[in-house]
């Protein structure tokens, strides 16, 4: 018995210990638990949404719990919803809590990055007979939410010059990304560069001549001077990010990208009824009024950098993982481009009393990936409402009209392709050492001693012009217990420092590559 109990769990452990090594930071899921610090107030700013006038700009932030590496990448997201909050959209997203989001910010801090999902200023005239007014107004919103992109890029910089750095970030490791509208957000901050962009003809009232966007009433391209609609937030700190990606949503114009720009990854669905998928209309899914011509879509947005070159960061990692296998069997070659193809669904449904097909007729869908709780939607619809005849229930089966697949499983399974595309290549363009993606060092190259060791431990490069980049030590669930940046030497001592006895795993990582090793500690 006791010879069974004993190989029994010898057995347990290499499966441990094999599972940890296939584990890798930010491309695997390392990290059991994320804390989540909720309402954090990255900036103040111009509403136009009653009550108008300052309003504190809000974001939840992912962390992976346990974690004592400081400097980690940013991925922050923005939430989809036209333009307008959740539930006066008409709909249930647009809150720091749409389960897309929180999915992905949950999976990415799990994989040790820090993830932020954050609001931005809503507020347009989608219901305006006038499309000039529509097409003002959005342009505007638009305009605000890149402002306030930015606003939270000089915030998280300045948090850690004068804050102690609360979050643990890398100020020059930072994503901005979006679903739906968000991805307006997040490609609009990306490449617009020159106000000159928004002064396009389709951008300008034809009856003025003057744009859509004044830069002094709304602030110029990055919010930093005062207006009646805009208010400077966190001034003397960059305001960029490194690279980009959206769920859907689309680019005011093709010529905002340049050579030379961050690089992006675009899912998008090529059916999509309201957000163009090469270049077109933007239609507003409410009304089903177009508001912009000639936007660019995904399709137009990764074509257009892949001839600038703008994604060859991508190219070169020569990935060819299951998921970029399935991209490239649909993208036409070109790298950055994830389309999800949809069937359109017809047939009878019955979601609620007295709602058939032709109440809300079937239409192309176009955001596969979110998900929302049916009893909270319709119950928040009717409080909103107080009894209008359009009820909760109404609403709820126009959302389920053009999202009738809708389901926690399926948006998981496609946000499950989102990450294992979106990842690698987040892991490239921000040069993140994973092992997926770097040389392996031979064992003969590094010298770690002593093993098992007792208050410190030395770990010494034996190869010229090779320098160690950070240390790492993991225990036995797969969880970083400690990180340290070691700078551009070719050893470095190791204090033990509170680490309790046990095996351990140490990774070591070089400007050549990197090495994982078990370690005993006395």
């Amino acid at each position: 018995m006791k010879k069974l109990i004993y190989t029994s769990l010898i057995a347990v452990l290499c499966w441990s210990w094999t599972s940890l090594e296939a584990q890798v930071r930010y491309e695997d899921e390392i990290f059991a638990n994320v804390q989540v610090t909720e309402n954090v107030i990255y900036g103040n700013n111009i509403s136009v949404l009653p009550p108008a006038g300052p309003l504190d700009l809000l974001m939840d932030v992912y962390q992976p719990q346990g974690d004592t590496a400081s400097k980690r990448p940013v991925v922050a997201i923005a939430t989809t919803g036209n333009f307008l909050p959740a539930i006066v959209n008409g709909g249930p997203y647009g809150s720091l809590k749409d389960s897309a989001i929180v999915e992905m910010c949950t999976r990415f801090a799990k994989r040790g990055f820090v993830a932020i999902s954050f609001f931005y200023r809503k507020g347009w005239d989608p219901l305006n007979p006038i499309q000039e007014i529509q097409t003002a107004t959005l342009l505007q919103a638009a305009y605000k939410g890149i402002i306030d992109a930015r606003t939270l890029a000089r915030f998280l910089r300045k948090s850690v010059a004068e804050n102690n750095n609360p979050y643990g970030i890398d100020p020059g490791k930072m994503v901005i990304g979006g679903t739906g509208t968000g991805g307006y957000v997040s490609l609009g901050t990306a490449y617009l560069s020159e106000f000159e962009e928004v002064k396009l003809p389709k951008f300008t009232d034809f009856m003025t001549g003057q744009p859509y966007v004044d830069t002094t009433v709304h602030g110029n391209i990055l919010g930093t001077n005062t207006t009646m609609q805009n208010l400077p937030n966190h001034l003397g700190y960059a305001s960029d990010y490194h690279m980009a990606f959206n769920l859907g949503g689309a680019l005011g114009d093709s010529s905002w990208i340049d050579a030379g720009e961050i690089p992006s990854v675009n899912f998008h669905v090529p059916t999509d009824p309201n957000a163009p998928y090469d270049i077109g209309i933007v239609i507003v899914p409410t009304t089903g009024s177009t508001v912009i011509d000639e936007a660019a879509g995904s399709f137009a947005v990764a074509r257009i950098n892949n001839r600038f070159g703008n994604n060859d960061v991508f190219k070169t990692a020569n990935l060819s993982d299951p998921f970029t296998q399935a991209a490239n069997t649909t993208n036409n070659g070109f790298e950055g481009l994830f389309p999800f193809e949809r069937p359109f669904t017809m047939g009878d449904y019955n979601c609620a009393p007295g709602v058939t097909p032709a109440t809300f007729p079937r239409d192309e869908e176009g955001n596969p990936w979110d998900w929302w709780n049916e009893a909270w939607f319709i119950g928040a619809f009717d409080a909103f409402n107080m009894g209008t005849p359009f009820s909760g229930a109404h609403a709820n089966c126009r959302q389920l009209a053009v999202h009738p697949m809708m389901s926690p499983a399926m948006g998981r399974t496609y946000i499950d392709s989102v990450m294992g595309y979106l990842v690698p290549r987040i892991n490239v363009a921000l040069n993140l050492t994973t092992t997926s993606i770097e040389n392996q060092l031979d064992e003969g190259s590094v010298s770690i001693f002593p093993n098992p060791m007792t208050d410190q431990l030395n770990i010494r490069l034996e190869t010229a012009d090779n320098f160690l980049q950070a240390v790492e030590i993991y225990n036995t669930t797969g969880q970083l217990v400690k990180s340290v940046s070691t700078g551009r030497t070719g050893s470095v001592v190791l204090d033990r420092e509170g680490l309790t006895s046990g095996l351990y795993l140490l990774r070591v990582v070089s400007d050549q590559g990197s090495l994982s090793q078990r370690v005993l500690l006395k």
